[in-house]
């Protein structure tokens, strides 16, 4: 009987301590990126990253991770990879803070394609889908319960905005208009 208990105390020790490795693993991970980011080394920032949400998706850390990849691919003018990521952000955490604001790039970049390109089926359903999420209702519900703006701040330290008029959308990314949609 003492044996068994023995036994057992020690794999929930082993257990317990598997478990905080791996989670401060990740936030080691974590805290790198953002240093590599304020050290200028925002490819470093990229590779950690990446790796947290490759290696650990279910970590807390993980949301914030996969946005802030999908803004690097855009500010990096790599629009493909930046729609693929941000839309597997919007899939994988629906419920995150910054879906709105991947969901607002992903509407940017497509609707800045040149008029001469064709839009593939997929990109033309992909604005469909944006622009019925954010007309269907009053404005004002999608974007919050009071009247106060909706903003969002990212690893990558850029700092979005919205703000909801009766007839339009503005969204700011640092305090720079980035985007302005009306029905």
């Amino acid at each position: 009987m003492m044996r068994r208990r023995a036994l057992g105390l020690l794999c929930g020790v082993a257990l317990f301590v598997a478990g905080c490795a791996t989670v401060s693993e990740t936030g080691d991970r974590y805290r790198a990126a953002i240093q590599a980011f304020r050290n200028d080394q925002s490819y470093f920032a990229f590779m950690h990253l990446k790796a947290i949400v490759k290696d650990d998706p279910n970590s807390p850390y993980a949301p914030a991770a996969a946005f802030a990849l999908g803004e690097y691919y855009f500010d990096n003018a790599d629009t493909l990879n930046a729609i693929k990521t941000l839309s597997d952000y919007v899939s994988r955490y629906p419920k995150d803070k910054g879906v709105v604001f991947a969901k607002l790039i992903i509407y940017k970049i497509i609707t800045g394609i040149k008029k001469d390109e064709r839009l593939s089926e997929e990109q033309a359903a992909l604005i469909k889908e944006i622009r019925k999420e954010l007309f269907s209702q009053p404005l004002f519900l999608i974007f919050y319960d009071r009247k106060i703006p909706r903003s969002y701040k990212s690893i990558f330290d850029h700092s979005y905005l919205v703000y909801d008029y009766v007839d339009k959308i503005k969204v700011f990314r640092d305090d720079k208009n980035f985007l302005e949609l009306s029905p």
